[in-house]
């Protein structure tokens, strides 16, 4: 597997978060999903997975979209 993202730093695995706990605290099912993890507003992912399959973002990058986008998520989940 190799790094896409644009980040090239180090992070620790508790840094990352996957495709699965951004529909969980966004509460939304696979496609809707896909639609927002894939739109140009949301945080590019930190590593991609050569063939797609695996995609990884900075926890502090996601959070900081969720604060701007969907306030009030932290105390709903």
């Amino acid at each position: 597997m190799a790094s896409t993202g644009e980040h090239d730093d180090c992070a620790r695995p508790g840094d990352l978060v996957t495709f699965g706990d951004i529909r969980a605290w966004l509460g939304v099912g696979r496609t809707r999903g896909y639609t927002i993890t894939r739109d140009r507003d949301f945080p590019a992912p930190w590593f991609t997975s050569t063939d797609g399959t695996v995609r990884l973002w900075r926890r502090t990058d996601v959070e900081v979209w969720l604060d701007a986008n969907r306030p009030g998520w932290r105390e709903q989940g």
